[in-house]
């Protein structure tokens, strides 16, 4: 018989530290993989989540790459919010989260204790030699997994010894025979640590070294499944009602499904016994099985629910959202940045793609300006160029924000792209703010711009208006057939800029025109839109061949320290 222990006795420090290792390899793991991926993540949840059961394959695979089923389900809150995805998009995706968290449970099942050391010489050596970002991520995912079993072994050891506990063994049988209180342990302590792999991983220990039953380690893991709702409760506070609806469907799976299980503890229980037996798998495999059939079959219980209960979302939390980016206002998600960084990427995007609709709103305003004179189109000119300064300073420093993680090369590809893209955005809506001033100074010295004048920049407007809605086509689809269409039109800006000029020139000279406010500006003015064209173009160019910088190919917020 062991002899009691107190708890003073316990080897607090091998618990502290494995436990430390055992997160640390599950961050590392997922991190890694995550980056590894790059941006075929959110390509996946673009392409793959228009029925519900692709969702779910997309909320497995996701899980499966990173490691937390609170991470997956925080990132589809974010999509949400930010209007990527639709509720019924979420749901699938947290469907499909809970069982892909039992991975790193059935990869613990397998026992390589052994093997584990040997495992993370091989990721370290792979991290040390590999002169890829690729390969280097290649090595974090194994050295990570190795971790895994690393903490867990350190962990097991000390935490075999809670059985020898006075009153241990107690609380266990009482978590038996009442397992709602195991599932309030397993729920209380996964929603301060954060991460229901390490709760079940501990199980898998406990269980192992026979300081708990089955029964009491099926209620802890139950209660893991409700702990981590949290997380998910904390990503939506502040965010789209469509958000909260997320959250709020994530705590009614997991917690519903844990109530349903508790009440069916008994007939699982057996069910699970005879699986076991069947296939001669390990105590720790035998958590992790059981850990999976919970996940699965309370998807399937759910499944054909799920437009009902985007009905009872809408019940619960009424009304809709307005748009997440809006003229004047762009509301970026600070979460997804650390979350998922490929997903920060497409929101800031989009919220270029609305730049650019009020750049475009910018330069068609001072045409306005020009053909009628009226003061309230200057007045808007202002208006509009104020909002995209604001949008400018957001987006850019989002973007920076995003820089300062551990990128994929794709996803530094990107950033780049659109950095430089918004930039020639907002350069475009300074220059139309010119323009608008130019027209004001002739305006209001009394004069007007007379019939050829009107005419000829009337045409350079419709020119540098087609590169422009062609070089937002070609930023948003990639088109290389239209970029190649644009050449022709910049070569024609060129030419008919160096016309406009010599026509000036030539009014003045022959027609003996009289110097006037207009005349001395026309050259500025059709220089200022020559120039908003080449910007423009420079939008589709960057698109194909954006500039690198050798900081950017290193570290791209270094860039702008």
């Amino acid at each position: 018989m062991d002899q009691t222990i107190t708890l003073a006795e316990i080897n607090w420090q091998f618990i502290a530290g494995g436990l430390a290792l055992f997160l640390y390899g599950i961050k590392l793991m997922g991190d890694s993989l995550t980056n590894f991926a790059g941006t075929k993540i959110r390509s996946y949840i673009e392409k793959y989540t228009s029925s519900p059961i692709s969702a779910i394959f997309v909320g497995i695979l996701m899980t499966g790459i990173m490691q937390s089923s609170s991470a997956t389900t925080v990132i589809a809150i974010s999509l949400v919010r930010a209007g990527l995805m639709n509720l019924k998009q979420a749901i699938g995706i947290t469907l499909g989260a809970n069982i892909g968290t039992t991975v790193t449970a059935i990869l613990i099942g397998f026992d390589l204790d052994y093997l584990a050391y040997f495992i993370i010489l091989v990721g370290v050596l792979i991290y040390m030699l590999s002169d890829k970002k690729r390969s280097t991520y290649a090595g974090e995912i194994i050295i990570g997994f190795g971790l895994l079993f690393i903490g867990l072994n350190m962990m097991g050891g000390a935490l075999k010894d809670l059985k020898n506990i006075e009153g241990f063994e107690t609380f266990v049988v009482k978590m038996s025979t009442t397992p709602v209180l195991g599932a309030i342990v397993g729920a209380i302590v996964t929603g301060v640590i954060q991460s229901s792999s390490a709760i079940v991983g501990i199980v898998q220990s406990l269980y192992q070294t026979d300081a708990l039953t089955l029964k009491a380690s099926l209620g802890l893991v139950f209660g893991a499944n409700i702990g981590t709702t949290v997380t998910a409760l904390l990503a939506s506070i502040g965010g789209t009602i469509s958000a909260k609806k997320t959250s709020m469907f994530h705590i009614i799976f997991n917690v519903g499904v844990s109530i349903i299980f508790l009440i069916l503890l008994t007939p699982y229980y057996h069910l699970l016994l005879l699986v076991s037996e069947k296939f001669a798998l390990n105590r720790m495999m035998t958590i992790a099985v059981g850990h999976f059939m919970f996940n699965f079959l309370g998807m399937l219980i759910f499944l054909p629910f799920i437009s009902k209960f985007g009905e009872i979302l809408d019940k619960l939390i009424p009304g809709k959202d307005e748009l997440a980016i809006d003229y004047g206002k762009v509301e970026f998600d600070e979460q997804m940045i650390k979350n998922f960084p490929a997903g920060a990427l497409k929101q800031a995007r989009l919220a270029i793609e609305s730049a650019s609709a009020l750049a475009l709103q910018t330069l068609q305003t001072s045409q306005q300006y020009l053909e009628t004179g009226d003061k309230k189109y200057f007045d808007k000119v202002n208006q509009i160029e104020e909002i995209v300064n604001s949008q400018d300073t957001e987006i850019a420093t989002y973007l920076l924000k995003i820089s300062k993680e551990n990128l994929s090369s794709d996803m530094i590809l990107e950033y780049s792209v659109d950095l430089q893209v918004q930039k020639n955005f907002e350069r475009i809506s300074d220059l139309a703010q010119n323009l608008a001033e130019y027209y004001a100074m002739i305006y209001d010295s009394g004069e007007k711009i007379s019939e050829d004048a009107m005419e000829e920049l009337k045409d350079v407007y419709d020119l540098i208006s087609n590169i422009y809605v062609n070089a937002v086509e070609v930023f948003k689809t990639n088109d290389i057939t239209l970029y190649d269409t644009m050449k022709d039109d910049e070569n024609k800006l060129n030419q008919l800029e160096y016309q406009l000029r010599e026509s000036h020139f030539n009014r003045l000279t022959t027609k003996h025109v009289k110097a006037t406010v207009e005349t001395s500006l026309f050259v500025d003015i059709i220089g200022t839109l020559e120039r908003i064209g080449d910007h423009a173009f420079n939008i589709a160019r960057i698109t194909f061949k954006p500039i690198k910088t050798h900081d950017e190919k290193t570290n791209p917020s270094e860039f702008f320290e």
